[in-house]
């Protein structure tokens, strides 16, 4: 016989197999079991516990399919780590979920985390672009249709509500629904049910909505452009995706997981970057948030005379309207993030944001901020001075 264990603990995945050419003594042989436990706590001990703490966040996202790692992108920033104890509060009940954020900070992936980390993982995900279709296509989109129920329809539509029984369907840009629509949408979130345009019955449907926009829906509300009734069903659960220019300090893990993709799309790679680089990106305010980054890495990636990367090779548009906002404040609230997942360490803080501990501490000081650390290091440097005068 020839027993294999798969060992999935630790990355990388290793097989261990022993061969056994005649049946063995418990007595006597050490099993296989023994010699996996073996290997475990050998594998243990090239982990130190902050190493294992720090990649957690990546380990997390295992529990994911390919579609969903492909999306919810990585983090280790304090909004980030909020959003996933958001989303992992809400996945288990049963409440509709509203997902608001700017155009490109990753929505469907969070509303595709609600799905996957829930109770109906097991069931279908559908999502449709509410913006995308006309009143009438999406209506017979979303609730289906009888055969003849308008010019075209030349069979039955079962409908995307219908489809997504047992599951999740995410309403993407609900704010573009029109009225009428919307309290079709309020009845099947009351009772349930769903009658198919030109249909005489309803059907029972078991499903989740997740509702994403961009919109402030509670303002639109005041001018009549969204219910208020609808509104206060979906609002009961709500979840706010931050803008890329609020965790900064993930730029490197969402690099790092959008590089294999776009060196995939551009023919081109490794997707490197040099310091300079580095620090142009982290000085962007990014008002078009991780669709802006991909943009802007696969034209660089494209037009890039060698790689890797520099500062030229980053070409960025200026943002415009309100989305000029104040780099030293960006900054500061990127340092003490960091600050705040580092514990105050200093040098592991400088890691993080990608700087040398000398700059680190040059823009804290620029910026006011101050720590125990960088407290104590003033204080000697004032000491060495003052030493130094009287000598």
């Amino acid at each position: 016989t020839l027993p294999v264990v798969a060992h999935r603990a630790f990355a990388p995945c290793r097989v261990f197999v022993r061969k056994q050419d005649r049946p063995a003594n418990p007595l006597n042989r050490p099993s296989t079991f023994c010699i996996l436990v073996s290997n475990c706590k050998d594998r243990h001990r090239e982990h130190s516990p902050r190493s294992l703490q720090a990649s957690n966040a990546r380990l997390h996202l295992g529990n994911l399919s390919a579609a969903d790692n492909a999306i919810l992108l990585p983090g280790e920033s304090p909004v980030w780590r909020d959003l996933v104890r958001t989303i992992h509060t809400v996945a288990g009940c049963r409440l509709p979920v509203l997902v608001h954020g700017e155009s490109g900070s990753g929505k469907e992936g969070v509303a595709r985390a609600v799905h996957a980390w829930g109770s109906r993982t097991r069931g279908p995900f559908v999502a449709v672009n509410c913006a995308a279709l006309s009143e009438t296509l999406l209506e017979a989109e979303l609730f289906g249709a009888v055969r003849g129920a308008y010019t075209g329809c030349e069979r039955d539509r079962p409908g995307l509500l219908r489809q997504a029984d047992g599951g999740t369907l995410l309403l993407d840009e609900v704010g573009e629904m029109s009225p009428a629509l919307q309290g079709k949408l309020l009845r099947f979130l009351d009772d349930g049910t769903v009658r198919p345009v030109g249909g005489a019955r309803e059907v029972t449907c078991d499903v989740r909505i997740v509702a994403a926009t961009h919109r402030d829906l509670h303002r639109s509300t005041g001018t009549g452009r969204f219910r208020a009734d609808l509104w206060w069903r979906l609002a009961v659960v709500r979840i706010e995706v931050p803008p890329l220019r609020q965790r900064l300090m993930d730029l490197p893990l969402i690099v790092e997981r959008l590089a294999p993709c776009l060196e995939m799309e551009c023919g081109r790679g490794p997707l490197r970057l040099t310091k300079e680089a580095w620090a142009r990106l982290s000085e962007h305010c990014w008002p078009g948030n991780i669709r802006e980054l991909r943009g802007v890495l696969a034209r660089a990636l494209l037009d890039a005379a060698a790689l890797p990367l520099d500062e030229n090779s980053i070409r960025l548009d200026p943002a415009v309207g309100s989305h000029r906002v104040d780099v030293k404040g960006l900054e500061e609230r990127m340092i003490r993030g960091a600050l705040e997942s580092a514990a105050g360490h200093i040098g592991r803080t400088a890691t993080r944001i990608g700087w040398s501990r000398q700059k680190l501490y040059r823009r804290m000081s620029a910026l006011g901020i101050r720590t125990a650390q960088s407290r104590r290091r003033d204080f000697e440097s004032t000491t060495s001075s003052v030493s130094s005068t009287f000598q």
